[in-house]
């Protein structure tokens, strides 16, 4: 609050206070300073009387910064031969934050040394420090741009050589995936965070561009779902806890992608726990399709099958809508997600969406290889995911497998009967 203010407050509360005739205080001798809703008297930096509200909710900060109304406060202060105590006691501190803010902030000037003596010996300037409030609060600005974390770049260059070999090669490996990999395996000394990473990148500090970030440039907010579709067999709400928790393995998702102009149609299955996915080439949208890959996994599998697959969660898309075929003699569950809600089947959106980086929409899927398709199955279970702790869906596809197997070779105890 300035000078002004306070006189204002002081010329309308004036019959409330009791204060000194004109004849014993001279204007020149009172100061009245308003700090924390009390407006206080002094003469020299002695109070003289006080008022302040019975009752306040204000808060008040422990400890704050000398700010630039307190500087001017002190340069007045210290002009007048004020001590740092009678400073610290009118502005509420304590003597020691007065007493390192007058030594840190003075500045030195020279002063001409008034002598009469003709003695060589005698220096013509002598050097003093005083306190100049425009002074001190430059010098606190210049010493706040200094502090808070300095930048990393120029401590971790090796990392990022790698990091931008992961990003922009053929890989197309996420920041954050190339960064846990990288701290996971302890490939270097100074990895920054995966936030530090995309400012750095925002900034320009990068070869990575935004644009070359495939998901970042291409998020949508979602949109209302319509409701015009029914659900072709069991819905998802029927789906128990633990698979929506992901708490158990087997229980997968499945989606189709659909190439240009309809030509061409691909079948993916992703584990919902892990990550795991498979890509079948299904060449169209007949609903036997996901009847002729379901029997060719359980004959992969053989009597594993039915511990790897006990689950499918599918769209509503014309290419499962064989719900008696898909579950031929109970060999798994088949559930459905409501109409227009790809948000319950996350697992496989974003599976696929990896997919297209590789198979980019407006592309025919008519002519793929068989070569193509399983670098790009293999490329996305290698891929490190931070919900594992940057290990791979396919490190953990393969201890699940191995888990099963041993489960399965260990024989069953049985009771003994009696006869």
């Amino acid at each position: 609050m300035s000078i002004k203010s306070t006189l204002f407050f002081w010329v309308f509360l004036r019959p409330r206070i009791e204060t000194p005739s004109a004849t014993e205080m001279s204007e020149k001798e009172w100061l009245i300073v308003c700090e924390h809703g009390k407006i206080v008297l002094l003469n020299k930096s002695v109070e003289v009387a006080t008022m302040s509200q019975a009752e306040y909710n204000t808060g008040i900060n422990k400890y704050c910064h000398i700010q630039e109304p307190e500087r001017k406060t002190i340069q007045r202060m210290k002009q007048q031969g004020a001590s740092a105590n009678e400073i610290a006691r009118l502005l509420r501190r304590h003597r020691s934050t007065i007493g390192r803010e007058l030594k840190r902030n003075a500045v030195i000037q020279r002063e001409t040394i008034q002598t009469n003596s003709k003695s060589i010996d005698i220096p013509l300037f002598k050097e003093v420090k005083r306190y100049f409030w425009d002074s001190a609060q430059r010098q606190y600005k210049e010493r706040r741009l200094r502090t808070g974390a300095k930048c990393k770049l120029a401590h971790c260059m090796n990392f990022i050589t790698f990091l931008e070999g992961k990003v922009l090669g053929p890989e197309k490996w996420s920041i954050d995936a190339t960064r846990g990999y990288a701290e996971r395996h302890k490939l270097y000394p100074v990895i920054p965070c995966t936030r530090t990473l995309y400012n750095w990148t925002d900034s320009g500090h990068l070869k990575i561009r935004n644009i070359d970030l495939l998901l970042k440039v291409r998020r949508r907010p979602l949109k209302k779902a319509k409701e015009r579709k029914r659900i072709l067999g069991r819905s998802i709400d029927e789906r128990p806890d633990s698979i929506n928790q992901r708490q158990e393995f087997a229980h997968w998702e499945g989606d189709g992608i659909v190439g240009a102009g309809k030509s061409g149609h691909l079948l993916t299955l992703t584990e919902r726990s892990i990550g795991y996915g498979i890509i079948w080439n299904a060449k169209d949208r007949n609903g036997s399709r996901i009847i002729e890959m379901l029997d060719h996994l359980e004959q992969q599998y053989g009597q594993l099958f039915s511990s790897v697959f006990k689950s499918i969660t599918f769209d509503n898309g014309p290419e499962f809508s064989t719900v008696d075929e898909i579950e031929g003699n109970g060999r798994l569950t088949a559930y459905y997600a409501h109409p227009y809600s790809s948000f319950e089947r996350g697992t496989s959106e974003n599976w696929n969406g990896i997919v297209r980086r590789f198979i980019p929409k407006g592309r025919s899927l008519a002519d793929l290889e068989a070569e193509t398709l399983t670098r790009i199955n293999r490329f996305i279970n290698q891929l490190p995911r931070r919900r594992f702790n940057y290990r791979t869906p396919e490190e953990l596809f393969e201890e699940r497998l191995k888990d099963i197997i041993k489960s399965a070779s260990t024989p069953k105890r049985c009771s003994a009967c009696c006869t």
